[in-house]
């Protein structure tokens, strides 16, 4: 009896459905390699960059200058604003320091909030000294102390920038590492059903071929 067209048809959709199923383990991990490659090979400069930038706003640096200059705000309302501006800076710290984080980058992590410390220390006693209208002396210790230790503060956080991009750039790399035995795993896996798709059938056919017919006596 010949099969008829819904037969014929639900087989081949069979056939569809089945390698579908084979097939999209194998492309979602190519998609997810391809993904982490981009992630890898992303510059990491902007990163960086832009952090730095931030903390420079944020910390008021640029700020106590100009009032140094006698281009910014008064003592007294510039010392209001930098308290502000660095209890969200304290805020953001204070999150960044609840994640994991291994002893290397607590390390960097701790040398930053010191930097930040003795920073923020200086640049308060600026303040004080220009809410006193005793600008020289302001100019003095700013020039001297203020912005060497807000270099080095900056230096700290470019060094912990750098921690994390390197974190992130290795984990991309085992991400792609993975990507390579998943797929390899997944095309064996793909061969085989190929393999054994193809050959069972011809397996049975050969078989009924060589089959010796049976000879009936009377």
């Amino acid at each position: 009896m010949k099969p008829g067209p819904l037969r014929s048809l639900s087989l081949a959709a069979t056939v569809v459905i089945l390698l579908a199923i084979v097939t999209s383990p194998v492309l979602t991990v190519w998609m997810i390699r391809k993904e982490a490659s981009r992630i890898v090979t992303d510059p990491l400069q902007g990163l960086a960059s832009s952090s730095l930038a931030t903390m420079q706003a944020s910390e008021g640096f640029l700020e106590t200058a100009r009032a140094v200059d006698g281009n910014g705000m008064p003592g007294a309302e510039l010392g209001a604003w930098l308290e502000a501006s660095s209890a969200k800076v304290d805020a953001q710290y204070a999150s960044y320091q609840q994640t994991a984080m291994n002893e290397q980058e607590r390390s960097v992590f701790e040398r930053l909030n010191a930097c930040k410390t003795d920073y923020r220390a200086t640049r308060k006693t600026v303040v004080g000294l220009l809410s006193e209208n005793k600008t020289t002396e302001a100019t003095l210790l700013f020039e001297s102390q203020c912005v060497p230790k807000f270099h080095a503060y900056a230096g700290a956080l470019g060094e912990l920038v750098k921690h994390n991009a390197e974190e992130a750039k290795s984990g991309g790399a085992q991400i792609i590492r993975l990507c390579h035995i998943l797929l390899g795993v997944q095309g064996l896996l793909l061969v085989f059903f190929f393999i054994y798709g193809f050959f069972v059938p011809l397996t049975a056919v050969l078989e009924r071929l060589t089959r010796k017919p049976i000879v009936i006596r009377n």
